[in-house]
């Protein structure tokens, strides 16, 4: 596969990229087959542009393999030493040149750059569409507009502002806005416009389009970001009161085929190998593509995380000791209906990661098979990713090795939604509230509520993080208050239920606690590595060989001002004077 890395400016020559979405969005005519002077002219036409701006959500670095490299960089992960993914990410080695921070860059503004071409196009006069039929069209544009602007700044702790379409590139050369004027001047009114013109739901032949509810949780989560708790707690009710959402009966069918677009989906990326089948070449829709590439609708995010030891799977990313350590911790309630068989793991351990000593199978194999041997756990891990990947189906059905997958990629979900908003009601000072939305997250999952922990012990609750295996104690318990469940939302519960969704790396530089996290982890870390022969091998975590050393060396390279946002990348420096 060619990458080709487009700067902001040449992006004007470009009307469009292929579509994206399954069935009715992937079925669609190329659009390329226009002029711009017979384009633009009804329904149908803006119908082929808004797939277009839904296809940039299927680029690498916003739903692809290379999200991937960010969640290397956050507390939740390990990596093997050789990968570049620990030499580049783990240790804070990228530039301004690296493939991640360049084409995220772009691929954001591919998106919004086709998002302003709608909302300016939409407003000739010859345009043959009703005022209701252009309202939609427009909201659903600046619906996915405020998304790429929401990613950029908080990326890059500022963007470009552009909000029409140019024909002259030299308009693109402006000055770098802050943080919080795009935010307030862009993706505020641009999600407030959408709340009031989207519907609640669509057709079933146009699941994956952005809906109310994709709007004001978005609007939400902006000002949560910002601290706004008593704006953001206001959006986010009006979505947990709409009962258009609930959270799926099985956690695991949030990262599966089976489960798309079920009811606890707000925000989804589309993805297919039957639409435009991927060639042996994993010829992703979600790269940039150049040359003779002709691009598919399929995933290139699952052959990163799984470990199909016969079809080479990266394991890129590994879960780290704490998440192993936390989601062993996710104690099964033996009295809720979902763990009827006797589970002693809870869903969020056994649809998330695959542990030493596991029941069941991972690609048909069991950990101990009929001769006597053991699934090959490799060297230093005691653990593998499974969401995103298709490990309870047999190797032969996985196409290219999966190095292609029809998964879709689940931007936000309902539960965290209630995170967020138990979130934004524990910073006003009602950590009583927050306890109830979290227990709601935490009872789908069959483990027990933090209710019932404080109602079993004297009114306290447990410290889930606290490593059991490191301090040779039980997990201290704690009194309910605004820091203790702030902590608990931080370290515990937004880790479990949300690990290797995107999430990790951004909530922490949100919180401004990456330091923090990335310390606590070493100090554990450095615990291993002087108790290795004692631990090796041996439970909680049976962790095989050796101990993989990440947060020591990352922890004491992490540089607050250098290191918390990524830097402005150098093709749009060199391009646009101004941007400096």
């Amino acid at each position: 596969m060619k990458l080709v890395k487009y700067s902001l400016i040449t992006l004007l020559t470009s009307l469009f990229l292929l579509g994206c979405n399954e069935d009715k969005f992937l079925s669609q005519s190329n659009p390329n087959a226009l002029t711009p002077e017979t384009f633009w002219k009804n329904s149908d036409h803006f119908d082929y542009a808004l797939n277009t701006v839904y296809a940039a959500l299927q680029f690498n670095s916003i739903s692809g393999f290379r999200t991937t490299s960010e969640m290397a960089l956050s507390d939740l992960s390990k990596s093997d030493t050789w990968y570049g993914t620990y030499s580049t990410y783990k240790l804070f080695n990228y530039t301004n040149s690296d493939p991640l921070v360049q084409n995220r860059w772009a691929e954001l503004y591919i998106g919004i750059n086709r998002a302003n071409q709608i909302v300016t196009f939409i407003e000739g006069e010859d345009v043959e569409m009703s005022p209701e039929e252009k309202l939609e069209v427009v909201a659903q544009a600046r619906t996915l507009r405020a998304f790429y602007y929401f990613e950029l700044v908080n990326n890059y702790n500022g963007a470009v502002i552009n909000t029409a379409y140019y024909s002259n590139s030299d308009s693109l050369n402006k000055k770098l806005n802050t943080r919080e004027e795009v935010i307030s001047q862009v993706v505020v009114p641009d999600l407030q416009f959408a709340a009031e013109n989207l519907p609640t739901s669509w057709d079933a032949t146009d699941a994956g389009r952005v809906t109310w509810g994709t709007a004001v949780s978005l609007l939400g989560k902006a000002y949560l970001y910002d601290g706004k708790w008593a704006e953001a707690a206001a959006e986010f009710k009006k979505v947990i009161d709409s009962n258009n959402y609930s959270l799926s009966p099985v956690y695991g069918n949030n990262f599966n085929e089976e489960g798309e677009h079920n009811l606890e989906s707000i925000f989804e990326v589309n993805y297919s190998t039957s639409v435009l089948p991927p060639s042996n070449n994993r010829d992703w829709v979600d790269n940039i593509a150049g040359g003779n590439v002709t691009p598919s609708e399929a995933s290139s995010i699952e052959h990163v995380l799984t470990h199909i030891l016969t079809a080479g799977g990266f394991n890129v990313v590994t879960p780290s000791q704490y998440l192993h350590e936390m989601l062993l911790g996710d104690e099964v309630d033996p009295t809720h209906p979902i763990n009827a068989l006797g589970e002693t793991h809870s869903q969020r351990l056994s649809s998330s990661i695959l542990v030493p000593n596991f029941y069941g199978t991972y690609f048909t194999r069991p950990w101990t098979d009929d001769s006597g041997e053991t699934y090959p756990m490799g060297g230093g891990h005691s653990g593998y990713v499974k969401k995103y990947t298709r490990w309870n189906t047999g190797i032969s059905n996985i196409e290219n090795n999966g190095q292609t997958s029809p998964i879709n990629f689940r931007l936000i979900r309902y539960s965290d939604v209630l995170l967020m908003y138990a979130e934004a009601l524990n910073e006003q000072g009602n950590f009583s509230d927050a306890i109830t939305y979290i227990d709601m997250v935490r009872d789908r999952a069959g483990v027990y509520p933090l209710s019932y922990y404080i109602n079993t012990n004297g009114g306290q609750f447990p410290k889930l993080n606290i490593s059991q295996e490191v301090t040779g104690a039980t997990y201290p318990l704690v009194t309910p208050s605004v820091e203790s469940v702030r902590e608990h939302i931080r370290y515990v519960e937004r880790p479990i239920e949300l690990s290797f969704e995107g999430h990790r790396w951004k909530d922490l530089r949100r919180w401004g606690i990456i330091k923090e996290a990335l310390d606590r982890r070493a100090v554990d870390e450095q615990w291993r590595l002087d108790n290795a022969s004692t631990i090796l091998g041996q439970p909680p975590l049976y962790i095989s060989s050796y101990i993989i050393q990440n947060f020591v060396e990352q922890a004491g390279k992490y540089n607050e001002n250098v290191h918390k946002y990524y830097p402005l990348p150098a093709n749009e420096v060199q391009t646009n004077p101004d941007l400096l």
